[in-house]
């Protein structure tokens, strides 16, 4: 049973008129307004005048929404109350957006609708830029070439990217709003779940490498503490560590050439330089030569076997 009221009604008057927020009463068949409160005045720019003899209620609304809501009046007439969002035209062309409450009403007799108005550009505009921000954050975290991830503070996955994915093999759809160890338990046994519990327990900034024997991987993870969980970067630097195993081996190449250089080559050498003092101040026959030479040669040769085994390493260690 819809209200019955008038411009008699006290009720109504202080309801109404006295309204800070912009209220009007409209004909359901003829769209015609029957009665506009003052703030309606100020905020949409008509006259009392204009909106109660000059203007409709399709005036307000844009023309590619007229059918719609012609289709609305339609379907609302039997209805108590309606709560929806709509775009509304001010007389000076400015088109907002507005949040309608309408009730049924009879007012002076007539069949009508008494409409409460919420303008919400603002607010819509502040949400439109808080979404484009966050598209564009959004962007950048997924064409970084670092995995990225954010936990809550129960450690609970609340972002992933896609290098994430790639480099833990894991897919967003996964892990989203869940906890990671659970799914995967032997992510517990790695010292990944003990620096994320240290760094959010102490909000303390940590990077370390974590060597995950399931994926065949070493990765990197730098974790930032936050009022609202981690923040968590990590790269794949298993080239970076397989590169160092072969600087590593190398290196120990390089010791054992070092050794042998020091050591084993300086024996034949020391044995030629001993020989040679020997030779010195001997007559030159045939019969005081022919030991000492076949000693030197046999320490040559020594020394040529030595020579060419240092060579195989060092083409070895620089392959």
């Amino acid at each position: 049973m819809p209200l019955h009221i008038s411009n008699d009604d006290a009720s109504f008057i202080v309801l109404f008129h006295n309204n800070p927020n912009p209220m009007w009463i409209v004909e359901v068949d003829t769209l015609q307004f029957k009665e506009v409160n003052e703030a309606a005045i100020k905020h949409y720019g008509y006259t009392r005048d204009e909106f109660l003899n000059k203007i409709k209620l399709s005036n307000i609304r844009p023309v590619h929404e007229q059918q719609e809501m012609l289709n609305l009046i339609k379907r609302i007439k039997h209805s108590q109350t309606i709560k929806k969002e709509l775009t509304h035209i001010k007389k000076n062309g400015r088109f907002i957006h507005v949040n309608i409450t309408s009730y049924n009403v009879v007012f002076n007799g007539f069949y009508c609708r008494m409409v409460i108005i919420h303008d919400i550009t603002q607010q819509k505009q502040k949400d439109a830029k808080l979404i484009e921000a966050l598209d564009r954050i959004n962007e950048t975290l997924e064409s970084i070439t670092d995995g990225f991830i954010t936990l809550d503070r129960k450690l609970r996955v609340t972002y992933w990217n896609k290098e994430a994915a790639r480099i833990l093999s894991i897919n967003k759809q996964t892990v989203l709003n869940k906890k990671l160890w659970e799914l995967y338990p032997y992510y517990r046994e790695l010292n990944v779940f003990k620096q994320f519990k240290k760094s959010l327990e102490y909000k303390a900034t940590i990077k370390f490498e974590e060597h995950i024997v399931q994926l065949k991987k070493w990765v990197c993870f730098t974790v930032y503490p936050g009022a609202d969980g981690l923040a968590v970067y990590f790269q794949d630097i298993t080239s970076q560590k397989h590169g160092e195993e072969q600087i590593n081996l190398k290196n120990e190449s390089l010791d054992q050439i070092a050794y042998i250089n020091s050591h084993i080559i300086r024996k034949p050498l020391a044995n030629i330089m001993g020989i040679i003092n020997s030779l010195e101040g001997l007559p030159c026959d045939n019969e005081h030569m022919v030991q000492p030479i076949k000693m030197l040669k046999q320490s040559a040769t020594e020394l040529d076997n030595r020579i060419k085994e240092i060579n195989t390493r060092v083409e070895k260690t620089l392959k």
